[in-house]
This record gives C-alpha cells, sequence and structure tokens, in this order.
C-alpha cells in the first residue's frame, strides 16, 4: 500500500453525501481546481447501473484483476493469499467503502466483474458502491442489496475473474485510484475527491449553489433582461 491520504473527518464525509457528484466538481472550481485537473471517470467506461440509489461515497478499495473466457481455473493457493492480504488491508480502512477494480483482461468482453452474491459480500466488508471497467450483472438483486455498481455495462457473465493485485494503484475510466483515496458518485458519473480539499468542499459548494440561484431567480423575474443577467453574473459569492 502506498501512503495514506490526509484523513478526512466522519462529519465531512457525511455532509459530502447530501451534495450531487456535479456539486462536487462545482465546489472544487470554486476552490481553485482547474477544469482541466478534475478527475472525473470517463463516461464511455464507467456509468451509474442503479441511479435510484442515490449518492455513494467513500474511500477506495483496489483491486486488480482479469477477466478471460477460456482456460483452466486460477491458482487457488494465490487467490487466497491475495485475499488474505486485501482482507487484512481493508480493516486499517475508514467507512463509507467503496470498491475500485481494474479488469486489465478482456474488459470489453461479456464476463462479469460481480453481481448478486459478490454484492452482497461486498455490502457485509462494509463496502457499498463499487466502480469497475468491466461489465456487472444481477442488478435487481445488487439493487435489493443496496449495492450501487458504476460499470462498463451490464452483461450476461460467463467466464474466469483472477485476482491479480490488492491494495495496489489502479486506473479506471482515466482517473488512478489509491486505497483510501475518496470517491464520490450518483447518477451522473463519479469523481475522485482531493482529500487535502474535502473539509473545504462544503463551504464552496454553497457558495456556488447561491450564487447559481440568485441567477436562476432572476431569470425567472419580470425585471429579468440581458444587462441584469450580465450584472448578476459579475457578483461574487
Amino acid at each position: 500500500m502506498s501512503d495514506a491520504p490526509l484523513k478526512v473527518d466522519d462529519s465531512i464525509v457525511a455532509e459530502l453525501a447530501t451534495f450531487s457528484t456535479p456539486s462536487i466538481l462545482n465546489g472544487l472550481k470554486r476552490l481553485g481546481v482547474d477544469s482541466a485537473a478534475l478527475q472525473s471517470f470517463d463516461r464511455q467506461v464507467v456509468r451509474c447501473i442503479s441511479p435510484q440509489l442515490g449518492i455513494r461515497v467513500g474511500f477506495a478499495v483496489t483491486r486488480t484483476v482479469a477477466t478471460r473466457r477460456s482456460g483452466p481455473p486460477a491458482d487457488a493457493a494465490r487467490t487466497a493469499e491475495l485475499t488474505q492480504r486485501g482482507d487484512a488491508d481493508l480493516s486499517t480502512l475508514p467507512g463509507p467503502r467503496f470498491l475500485v477494480v481494474e479488469n486489465i483482461g478482456d474488459w470489453r468482453g461479456p464476463v462479469c466483474i460481480w453481481g448478486e452474491v459478490m454484492a452482497h459480500i461486498n455490502v457485509a466488508l462494509g463496502i457499498r458502491a463499487g466502480i469497475t471497467n468491466g461489465p456487472v450483472r444481477d442488478v435487481p438483486e445488487m439493487e435489493a442489496a443496496d449495492f450501487a455498481a458504476f460499470a462498463g455495462g451490464v452483461a450476461v457473465g460467463g467466464g474466469h475473474v483472477d485476482l491479480v493485485s490488492v491494495s495496489q494503484p489502479v486506473a479506471v475510466g482515466g482517473v488512478v485510484v489509491e486505497m483510501g483515496d475518496l470517491i464520490h458518485a450518483d447518477l451522473h458519473g463519479a469523481v475522485k475527491v482531493p482529500t487535502e480539499l474535502a473539509a473545504e468542499l462544503p463551504d464552496a459548494i454553497r457558495r456556488h449553489a447561491r450564487h447559481e440561484r440568485r441567477l436562476i431567480e432572476l431569470c425567472k423575474s419580470p425585471s429579468f433582461s440581458p444587462a441584469a443577467l450580465e450584472e448578476a453574473l459579475q457578483v461574487k459569492e
């Protein structure tokens, strides 16, 4: 495992869960993060599978797997060793937790990374959401387990999912994620939140929301005019 990110207070994590993911990006830009530096997951690679499950925020648990459609089973001893190591690392992370799995195998193929059984295992481990570049399955069953999936799509499964590494940096949808990184996701997509900015984010989001509300109220007002709009756009919150 790499050096742990800065600790984020539980109350801040809980508060961030009350904001949408687009609002998180608005807040980050308010704090001076350039748009090009925002670490949002590529929507062509990762999308929300169950929008009705709402917002998920958590600290990343990283795994690398390789899917394949044929061949012998994986080395059972090696898989058990990696699983035990991953469980030990997991115990050092605060909750909530967010699984991030990079498929370095046939990630555009039909072999699913997880489904109903893994969703229940993840929830039992304190992991309430997961991101992967591969497909997933058993969507209604995952929803019933309250496990939110952000994935490359859905498929029927079939094949092997070999565990390659645990607790190492992974790259999914153009974002490099390390153990303990803070992830925020909802129906719009997912983003990695810089932990050093997390404590400042709620206030920045509220300031941006007040600015947007003034603009919306002006647009609905009888006193609206292009000149009034231009003036309102210049007001700094």
